[in-house]
């Protein structure tokens, strides 16, 4: 049997447990087997002055947009931005898969910045093959589209097919994404929910995004008509009205893990709803948020509540990076008065917990896969409190480890 690998560093920052000075963190295989203080003179790999975090959770990405090189324009109105996104996809020739390469480059940007974990959107040609062999483990949800009675059934088999697949090359998880309320009927949002229950498949949804898409479910009007029209996608018996975001949460509530994407216009009874229920939560995209211009987000009313709230770079069609680690620091810039010790959660614990991967990764606790990243540290690291020194300007994650292999 192969002897464990020891990794020390100025700090150990575990999540579950307090920090640990001069600590150091043992892997035997793919699992971490001890979590403890270096002792004196000991063999091992030192890391040198860094801190050594669980690997970061990335709980919702676009990588197909990964070779963009800046957010599409413009970001208003949010259907002028959909329709610069579909124009994207459509100049690649059916069966190109030059925009399917961008998946490798977006889960090795991510990986080097520290993700483990990532909630991928897969849309059509989406395949385990444009992953790294040892990049992170991905949580791939098929996205779902259908407005039109006649397309349901095919997306519904479109949905069984992907969730029977099982990778054998890759870390790959299987949950589904019927989009979001403007592009996904009801009908094809239950058929999604019913199948996630019979397969323990998780989902994720965009929902309550934008005040356009809450004036679409009330009253069947606004900037979605226009845009569903010019595609050929508005259904011709109409939809039915005085719907809201709460409406869409009840069907959820029913999927074995649910993820609420964005959630940026969420209302008091709507957070209270999702608190209510420990298998949703809210994946906050601080960036793209900030990009489209948006309202303050109910992030820290929801977490007041008891909801568990993940955080996701979404794509590069609406942030300049993948790196969950820069969202980090962007939470900590605009709200330092929340405490460090938070912010990571929200990019390590809650987000494992997000996916369904709450008892594998998240924390450095003994028996759990061995996802650590090592950030950099400032000269002066032997401070009361290392997390204040952690979210310092200019750190970065300088080692991925996943599942006990530097990445």
């Amino acid at each position: 049997m192969s002897s464990a690998s020891i990794y020390k560093a100025a700090w150990v920052i575990p999540v579950d447990q307090p920090p640990i000075e001069n600590g150091v963190v043992e892997v035997h295989g793919s699992v971490i087997t001890a979590v403890r203080s270096a002792m004196p003179h000991e063999a091992c790999h030192d890391l040198g002055d860094v801190a050594l975090l669980p690997g970061l959770v990335n709980a919702h990405a676009h990588l197909e947009f990964s070779h963009v090189p800046q957010p599409f324009q413009p970001a208003q109105p949010f259907t002028d931005w959909i329709r610069t996104l579909v124009a994207y996809r459509r100049q690649f020739t059916p069966g190109s898969t030059e925009p399917y390469a961008a998946l490798n480059i977006g889960a090795i940007e991510a990986l080097t910045s520290g993700t483990t974990l990532l909630g991928e959107i897969a849309t059509s040609g989406w395949s385990e093959l444009f992953m790294p062999t040892h990049g992170p483990r991905v949580i791939a949800f098929r996205e779902l589209i259908g407005m039109r009675p006649e397309g349901i059934d095919q997306q519904i088999e479109i949905a069984e097919e992907w969730l029977t697949y099982k990778s054998v090359l890759a870390p790959v998880t299987y949950g589904l994404s019927p989009h979001a309320p403007y592009s996904v009927a009801p009908e094809l949002l239950c058929g999604s929910v019913e199948l996630a229950k019979r397969f323990n498949a998780p989902v994720a949804m965009h929902l309550a995004e934008t005040r356009g898409e809450l004036e679409f479910l009330a009253h069947g009007r606004g900037e979605f008509v226009g845009m569903l029209k010019s595609f050929g996608a508005w259904p011709e018996g109409g939809l039915p009205l005085g719907r809201r975001p709460l409406d869409i949460l009840r069907t959820l509530a029913d999927a074995p893990r649910a993820l609420v994407v964005h959630g940026n216009y969420l209302v008091d009874d709507e957070v209270d709803f999702i608190a209510a229920r420990p298998q949703m939560s809210v994946v906050y995209c601080p960036r793209t948020h900030e990009f489209f211009g948006h309202d303050p987000h109910p992030w820290r009313q929801l977490l007041k509540k008891g909801a568990n709230v993940a955080l996701g770079t979404d794509g590069r069609g609406s942030n300049p990076d993948l790196s969950l680690w820069n969202e980090l620091l962007f939470l900590r810039e605009r709200f330092p008065d929340v405490a460090p010790s938070t912010l990571l959660e929200l990019g390590t614990r809650f987000g494992a917990r997000s996916l369904g991967c709450e008892h594998e990764c998240g924390t450095i606790t003994p028996g759990k896969r061995a996802d650590l990243v090592a950030v950099s540290l400032g000269q002066a690291t032997a401070h009361d409190d290392p997390l204040e020194e952690l979210f310092a300007a200019g750190h970065k994650a300088v080692r991925t480890f996943c599942a006990g292999v530097l990445g």
